[in-house]
């Protein structure tokens, strides 16, 4: 039996066979589609089939690179600007950090022969800055000095370590040498016998003599009654910490004012270095600030939340750490200060003890002028105060307006921080003071002069 076998149509399916391929052919590009020539024709708009009015425009397809090209643009226009004030401000920025780069001095040694003149060894080979001068210019001068061979150790000025200002200090004249301080050596001996108190379990401390006699008015820096020009006092504070910056401070005229933390390491040596040199001293008397316990003034600090005999006891602590200073300086006591309450048994303590207060300025509430002038105590508030917030500019424009202010009042008062830019900036004004036609005095001669005037 046969069977019947379909019949296949061949020539049908290889003609569905060609139409397949020339439909793929016609999807290729190039040679291998379109229109069969070697050519690529144009990209299809895909916009074509949109009205012209309705399609988006250029940055509307481009929307999503445009933050890119955006953040491209700005990130060159920073570092073009970076550039062009670096341009500008390059040598300003230079200077400044050159200025603060640590530097020595080794300053000229003092040679004094038996006659009490001053001489320069010729054996000395480095040159280095001039002897400090006194900065007040005083009608009670010293009678000349001893011809004892140990005036000569007690007129040597101290090494001067300040940093200097490198680049201010080259368009600027050298220092002149006005010869060695006629005070140097020549203060008040000291601790006086007559103005000691011993008090056991602390130690001695100052107190007013049985003669009347007072430790601020013995153991001060003299100042002339006679003086009518503008006078300017300046206390360097906080000293004693910092064996480069005490160093420096020393250095300085004789007639500037010097306060030692009680916290110093050798303060009685610091003390006895600063009166040789001719420096009235002042010891630093810590009082609870206002932000404590974040802020502590240590361990002798004055508080408001003890008894008051604890605050007297730590009032004598204090004061027999050193001998030969004519008062106390506050250090930190922005909450102290503003309790009258807690201020009047310390103000009393010191009062009758001889010594005088002066008052820093750093707490714009303090109430411890008017404490000192209710129980009669002589004392002194700093007009302002220069710190390391300023910069060189800064502590030349402060100098200036304090000579205004002395000009205006007669005399004025600053308290600076012993910070070497400061020191050396200092040092150098000061010995320009006489010729504006005003004069450097001790704080004891300010304080002295506004007494007398009343």
């Amino acid at each position: 039996m046969k069977l019947a076998m379909p019949k296949l149509n061949f020539s049908g399916l290889m003609g569905k066979v060609k139409g397949l391929g020339a439909t793929v052919k016609s999807m290729l590009p190039g040679k291998l589609g379109g229109s069969g020539k070697g050519t690529t024709g144009p990209a299809p708009d895909p916009y074509e089939d949109i009205p012209e009015h309705l399609r988006p425009t250029f940055f509307q397809r481009k929307a999503h690179v445009l933050p890119v090209f955006a953040a491209y643009g700005l990130f060159l226009m920073t570092g073009i600007g970076i550039a062009a004030y670096l341009l500008i401000k390059g040598p300003a920025i230079e200077a400044e950090m050159e200025a603060n780069i640590p530097r020595a001095e080794i300053s000229e040694f003092q040679f004094v022969d038996e006659r009490g003149e001053t001489g320069q060894d010729s054996s000395t080979a480095t040159t280095a800055e001039p002897v400090d001068a006194p900065g007040e210019d005083t009608a009670d001068a010293p009678v000349e000095a001893h011809s004892e061979p140990a005036i000569a150790e007690q007129m040597e000025q101290p090494t001067d370590t300040a940093m200097t200002d490198a680049a201010s200090d080259a368009d600027e004249p050298p220092l002149a040498n006005d010869g060695p301080d006629p005070y140097a050596g020549n203060l008040a001996a000291y601790p006086d016998p007559g103005l000691i108190e011993e008090i056991a379990s602390v130690g001695e401390v100052p107190t007013a003599g049985a003669d009347g006699r007072v430790p601020w008015k013995v153991y001060a820096r003299p100042s002339s009654s006679l003086e009518t020009r503008p006078r300017i006092a300046i206390v360097v504070i906080n000293l004693g910490l910092s064996v480069q910056a005490t160093e420096a401070a020393i250095a300085l005229p004789g007639a500037i004012t010097l306060s030692f933390s009680p916290y110093a390491p050798n303060l009685k040596d610091w003390i006895a270095q600063a009166r040789n040199a001719g420096h009235e001293v002042m010891v630093g008397l810590p009082m609870e600030p206002r932000d404590f316990p974040r802020s502590d003034a240590g361990l002798l600090s004055l508080m408001t939340g003890v008894e008051p005999a604890q605050n007297i006891l730590n009032l004598q602590r204090v004061m027999s750490e050193g001998s030969g200073y004519i008062g106390l300086v506050n250090y930190q006591g922005s909450g102290f200060t503003s309790s009258r309450a807690a201020l009047e048994p310390v103000m009393e303590d010191i009062s009758k003890r001889g010594l005088i207060y002066f008052d820093t300025l750093d707490n714009a509430t303090s109430v411890a002028p008017e404490v000192a002038q209710s129980v009669g105590m002589p004392h002194a508030t700093a007009d302002m105060m220069i710190d390391a917030t300023q910069s060189r500019g800064g502590v030349l424009e402060q100098l200036t307006q304090l000579e205004l202010l002395a000009k205006t009042q007669k005399t004025a008062v600053v308290s600076i921080k012993p910070f070497p830019m400061i020191l050396q900036r200092v040092k150098r004004w000061s010995r320009e003071l006489s010729g504006k036609g005003m004069v450097l005095t001790p704080l004891s001669g300010i304080i002295t002069a506004r007494i007398r005037e009343g």
